[in-house]
């Protein structure tokens, strides 16, 4: 993800390449049961990986796709604490369909995240960004509102519901 995420889409499908192998490994199959689903998340960071990299090729069609898989395979997951996969897909969701110019739907997705992960600040931040995409500021401004204490002792400046990209 880094990889694609530096714009090293080559590096980043080299990456690729050794994760898919392991999804078929029957040590990982071992793993596999009610207490851990190994296959499952191999295939969450596999649409990850690959919608980081339809990404960075400016292929957003591809990345939505594959990172709705993500969401509908995150969404599938058992509850536990803390959870198996380590943040709400839907940011990276989000941040496509923003991308793409579709900021209502992305609206849609990090109204649906917030729903799961209350006071999220990464989801939140998405939220700002898709409502001010739609010119409506007023509600952009409240949930700006909301976002301040629950950022206030981070040391990144967030401008979306994720870091991506290379450092400006």
């Amino acid at each position: 993800m880094a990889l694609a995420n530096k714009g090293d889409v080559k590096g980043a499908k080299a990456e690729l390449a050794a994760l898919v192998p392991l999804k078929a490994n029957p040590k990982v199959m071992l793993l596999d049961g009610n207490d851990y689903p190994a296959s499952a998340l191999l295939q969450i960071a596999d649409d990850l990986l690959q919608g980081e990299i339809a990404l960075a090729a400016s292929d957003t069609k591809t990345a939505i796709a594959k990172f709705e898989a993500a969401v509908a395979g995150q969404d599938l997951l058992p509850y536990t604490e803390p959870p198996f996969w380590y943040y709400p897909t839907r940011q990276s969701l989000g941040d496509a369909l923003l991308k793409s110019g579709k900021a209502k739907e992305a609206q849609a997705v990090f109204e649906k995240d917030l729903q799961q992960y209350p006071h999220n600040g990464w989801s939140t931040s998405g939220l700002i960004a898709a409502l001010e995409a739609q010119g409506n500021k007023a509600e952009a401004d409240m949930h700006r509102e909301h976002f301040k204490p629950m950022w206030q002792f981070a040391d990144v400046e967030l401008k979306g519901s994720r870091i991506s990209g290379p450092p400006t």
